[in-house]
């Protein structure tokens, strides 16, 4: 029954990086403004997501390597370096997003302007990555996805 659990938990939290809280807010608007009008763009982005996942799984069981690693590798540091940068600036700017929209939770719960949360909401962030071990992020990460 624990191994169960603990891979109920891992696919809950793999679910969780594609049907998050904004995608879902997201295709919410987009559903009251537009109807079923741009349901294909859902369909096209979930078929793509089947196989870049697919490839990426592929690729990553014959070499052995990430699909970053076999960019690296075959082609040098020069031409992976733009996608790091890439990847790096879109994941700051989710990180950003995430954190604002923290804030704006514990504002509507509080009262208090959303700019006094922000702060402490990073450095909870931040506190929470650097001291946390990987079990307790997992396992803490898993049981909010069920709530």
């Amino acid at each position: 029954m624990k191994k169960l659990m603990e891979i109920s938990l891992g696919v809950v939290t793999s679910v969780g990086g594609f049907l998050e809280v904004g995608s879902m807010a997201t295709a919410a608007q987009a559903g009251a403004m537009f109807g079923f009008q741009l349901i294909w763009a859902v369909v096209l982005g979930t078929v793509c997501i089947i196989f870049l996942v697919e490839m990426s799984g592929r690729f990553a069981a014959v070499s052995h390597h990430t699909i970053s690693d076999g960019i690296r590798e075959r082609f040098g540091f020069n031409v992976f370096l733009w996608p790091l940068l890439a990847a790096l600036l879109v994941n700051f700017l989710v990180l950003s997003a995430e954190i604002g929209g923290v804030a704006i939770a514990l504002e509507f719960a509080t009262g208090i302007g959303f700019q006094w949360w922000a702060l402490p909401v990073a450095l909870l962030a931040w506190l929470l990555l650097w001291k946390g071990t990987f079990g307790f992020i997992e396992k803490g990460v898993s049981i909010l996805g069920l709530v």
